[in-house]
């Protein structure tokens, strides 16, 4: 038997979305999801996480910024 380990290990999808900035959007729309049980009622909230999301992609990829040469 393994010891039990009382510590939270973050598994790879919050580790993922904690370095994105994020977080605090994703958490909002699980927490309207398990309050609603339905993603229609969420659509402010999934539209924040979609929109903090590109904001992240576009930072990762340079798309969008001015390269000085």
């Amino acid at each position: 038997m393994l010891p039990k380990d009382d510590s939270r290990d973050d598994d790879e999808w919050d580790i993922r979305i904690q370095k994105t900035g994020c977080a605090g959007e994703n958490e909002n729309l699980q927490m309207c999801f398990d309050k609603t049980k339905d993603w229609r009622a969420c659509q402010r909230q999934l539209q924040e996480f979609k929109d903090c999301w590109r904001r992240y992609k576009n930072n990762e990829t340079g798309v969008g910024t001015k390269r000085v040469s």
